[in-house]
């Protein structure tokens, strides 16, 4: 029987508390449908000092109401290896997971993009003036990242092993064993790799980014662009995201939106907004 009051006593807790914070916050930058860079740098700083466990290093007063930092690829990965394996529900994995899906559905990926302390340092890396990031197409990324999740899959019912340990960059926000090339080699390939491209664990690996990637899909909060859209490319111009290219053209696969905002108030025709109804 699947047990309810275990999944509440861990969602109603401080932790989750500031995942819905952080969300909301996002979603208020966002509908102001203007540029919010400033707004938007400013939060992410925030999330990876609080979630990723950088002021609990030093106010250990911290560390206990915040518990883990919170890892989509561990509460992903566990929450579905646990069930198959030992047949039983992770309950804090199960946690996060549903609290991602719900805040991607109310609108604009909000966990990924405005909770999540890995998106965040992505993103402030990929901020630093004078880069310039390469647009892989979504169909190379995607794949990619398709394939890593059916591998994980075939390998945790065929010898019970989850891959994706092999490359964890929230690993290394435990902020211990340091000196193993395991704990700090992944996020600085990561960090590496964001000078270049937009996001590229969230993009390439991630398995939360891959489901919360569908559940945008009918998300009824997101970027939208209106039929008053001559097709002028500045909104893609100023995005490194691949969203836009893809929303400006009408195309029906539309790769993941973090809600940068950078595409806001760019539009000469007002065509692009972000909003929880169609515009008209």
């Amino acid at each position: 029987m699947f047990d309810w009051n275990a999944l509440l006593n861990v969602i109603f807790t401080w932790k989750y508390l500031f995942f819905l914070l952080f969300s909301v916050a996002g979603w208020i930058i966002l509908a102001r449908n203007r540029p919010m860079r400033p707004a938007r740098l400013i939060t992410q700083l925030l999330a990876f000092l609080l979630l990723g466990g950088v002021l609990g290093l030093i106010f250990t007063a911290l560390q206990k109401p915040f518990g883990l930092h919170p890892s989509p690829m561990c509460a992903t990965t566990k929450g579905i290896a646990i069930p198959i394996i030992y047949n039983k529900i992770a309950m804090p994995q199960l946690g996060l997971v549903l609290a991602a899906l719900l805040l991607t559905i109310v609108g604009a990926k909000a966990f990924c993009g405005w909770v999540c302390p890995v998106g965040a340092i992505q993103e402030l890396v990929g901020r630093i003036p004078g880069l310039k990031r390469f647009r892989v197409p979504f169909s190379v990324s995607n794949t990619i990242r398709v394939l890593l999740f059916a591998l994980f899959i075939a390998l945790v019912i065929a010898i019970k092993r989850i891959s994706y340990d092999y490359f964890n960059p929230f690993e290394f926000l435990h902020w211990h064993g340091l000196g193993k090339l395991a704990i700090w080699g992944p996020m600085t390939l990561v960090l590496l790799a964001s000078f270049f491209i937009y996001r590229p664990f969230c993009s390439f690996i991630c398995p939360l980014g891959l489901i919360t990637w569908v559940a945008e899909l009918v998300a009824p909060g997101r970027i939208r662009v209106s039929h008053a859209c001559d097709n002028c490319g500045a909104c893609v111009e100023k995005t490194d995201c691949q969203a836009m290219p893809a929303l400006v053209a009408g195309k029906k696969v539309i790769p993941d939106c973090f809600g940068c905002g950078d595409c806001l108030g760019t539009c000469p025709t007002d065509a692009i907004s972000f909003g929880w109804r169609k515009k008209d």
